[in-house]
């Protein structure tokens, strides 16, 4: 049986747009302000879904869900990252693990 291990990362401003909500693993964070991004910028989807793709050999976020293409404004990350696992499983990979951490200031979580 093959492994194989992949690490993603995303980092994403704060924005100025008071109406923009924070989403983090598909949860929206009431009251927080959110972050800047093409999609809902849920930095922890992305992250998942970037280290499917490298573990599997796909490519990257980048790649699929590409900042310049329009049908991508506005996209909620969860959806994207259904998108990504069936991807991964389609070449015939298994989803074991996936483990994530969140580094910021504020807001405590």
């Amino acid at each position: 049986m093959t492994s194989r291990v992949g690490l993603g990362f995303d980092v994403h401003p704060f924005s100025d747009d008071a109406t923009r909500p924070l989403v983090l693993g598909g949860v929206v964070l009431e009251g927080e302000r959110g972050l800047v991004g093409h999609s809902d910028a849920d930095v922890i989807a992305h992250a998942v879904a970037d280290a499917l793709l490298g573990a599997a050999g796909l490519g990257d976020i980048g790649q699929h869900f590409p900042d310049t293409d329009p049908q991508w404004a506005g996209a909620d990350s969860l959806a994207l990252l259904r998108h990504v696992v069936g991807l991964v499983t389609g070449d015939g990979w298994v989803v074991a693990n996936v483990d994530t951490s969140v580094v910021l200031e504020a807001p405590k979580l």
